[in-house]
């Protein structure tokens, strides 16, 4: 399975359990991916003040100070469904 489509399935379940909207997901995928505050706008084609403000709503869900925590997050949450596997 590609490093992509795992990141996809493991969105859906992270969608449900902090309650993200469809669009705090998609900024959050590419936030993991690497992609800057200004390439997620322009992706989703959405104000950078926009994609912004739902990456602060997504940190804020996530229980994260910054986003540079996002790595560190990501790999908790793997641990964290390996562990119901």
């Amino acid at each position: 399975m590609t490093e992509s489509r795992l990141l996809d399935k493991l969105m859906i379940g992270v969608s449900e359990k902090y309650r993200l909207t469809p669009q705090e997901s998609k900024v959050l995928s590419m936030l993991l991916q690497g992609y800057s505050i200004p390439q997620v706008a322009a992706h989703l084609k959405i104000s950078p003040y926009t994609a912004e403000k739902h990456s602060q709503t997504v940190i804020r869900k996530l229980n994260i100070m910054y986003k540079r925590e996002l790595p560190f997050w990501l790999l908790k949450e793997i641990e964290t469904v390996k562990g119901m596997v």
